[in-house]
């Protein structure tokens, strides 16, 4: 099973040896290599080149060798030899453009309110050249998102380009899609009816599958009319990993929007977490371990400092610590007392922004 990440969606190569070492750590191993996957999740690869640098081939698996080497073709030399999975030239075009942005921002470290700015430029042009010529850059600014989401179904494909995922922006490219409807039932008692779109088929799954080649990405995410569901992240849909880590963690956005439409994305995830939590039984020790896995105290990355904040919550309740990250003590404890601790926590947030003002509150974890 593939690490999977959740969002809201909102919807010249500088050598990283030659910068200054940001990180303590050593070389990894065929033993820890997947220590890597969660800074390139995040997008730090000054961070994975660091361990990289430090790491001897002898001691690595030969696939892990070949990801080593692809990590260093796909950032740095830029001589990988790309599969595209479509033969549609523009495309292509297109998709190096955004893999060229997201390159930009975490690996020449472009200020980040520069690279939006020039990225955005550089997609309404194109869409101006490619698809809507009688259209002004000015009115194609202003719709920039419908647009492409009319050019992926002229070109007979299905798409979302230009939301942000995490601090990007993002594109999300696939060829088949069904849809399929289901009745939801949420830890705090409601209920909801609500179409699942099954993608197959992907073009691009966003840029955090980009970073770590496959191994974390965007598993779905919901809309305030319908859910998207990456069909090959998940196995059976009878079992927990989809129905709990998915369906449910999916539906809590999809109510959410409703009960809290202001709500952005920190406090958004922190509840689907903690949804997650309270309903999970099978797989629970491994979400927990999931979350520690990626977390950090960082409020401007919301899915990680989502999973901060659920385990420092849940630590403080269970262990009366600020924060417990050994996986061996989580196990200790029983699911029946996870479940109701998740559960509670997840009631008093709800409390907390029912009292701030359910239809205009933005945050409140971020604020703690």
């Amino acid at each position: 099973m593939k690490s999977i990440c959740f969002f809201f969606l909102i919807l010249t190569c500088s050598a990283i040896s030659s910068q200054t070492k940001i990180t303590d750590f050593t070389s990894v191993d065929s033993t820890n290599f997947n220590k890597l996957n969660p800074y390139a999740l995040r997008g730090e690869m000054d961070a994975v080149f660091e361990m990289l640098e430090l790491t001897d081939n002898d001691n690595l698996k030969p696939k892990q060798q070949l990801k080593k080497e692809g990590y260093y073709k796909r950032f740095l030399h830029r001589n990988e030899n790309f599969e595209y999975n479509t033969s549609d030239p523009e495309i292509i075009d297109m998709y190096k453009r955004f893999q060229n942005y997201w390159r930009s921002v975490i690996i020449e470290k472009v200020d980040l309110k520069l690279a939006d700015s020039l990225f955005t430029d550089e997609m309404n042009y194109f869409l101006q050249v490619h698809y809507k010529p009688e259209l002004s850059i000015k009115e194609i600014n202003n719709n920039y998102n419908d647009l492409f989401h009319q050019y992926f179904n002229f070109k007979g494909l299905h798409g979302i380009a230009m939301g942000k995922t995490g601090h990007l922006y993002d594109l999300y490219l696939w060829k088949n899609e069904t849809k399929v409807v289901y009745d939801i039932h949420l830890p705090e008692g409601n209920t909801i009816n609500v179409p699942v779109v099954f993608m197959r088929d992907f073009i691009s799954n966003g840029w955090s599958h980009y970073t770590t080649f496959g191994h974390s990405y965007t598993g779905g995410w919901a809309t305030p009319k319908k859910l998207f569901c990456v069909e090959e992240s998940y196995g059976p849909k009878d079992e927990e990993a989809f129905l709990i880590s998915y369906i449910s963690h999916e539906g809590q956005h999809f109510s959410d929007y409703s009960s809290f439409p202001q709500l952005k994305q920190p406090d958004l995830e922190y509840r689907a977490k903690l949804t997650e939590l309270s309903l999970a039984k099978t797989t629970i020790t491994a979400i927990i371990k999931k979350f520690i896995a990626n977390a950090k105290n960082d409020k401007n990355q919301a899915h990680a400092y989502a999973n901060y904040m659920v385990i420092k919550q849940l630590s403080q309740n269970i262990f009366k610590i600020n924060y417990q990250d050994n996986i061996d003590k989580w196990k200790a404890i029983s699911v029946k007392k996870l479940n109701k601790t998740a559960l509670s926590i997840l009631k008093i947030h709800s409390e907390k922004l029912g009292q701030m003002g359910a239809k205009t509150v933005e945050a409140f974890i971020t604020i703690l």
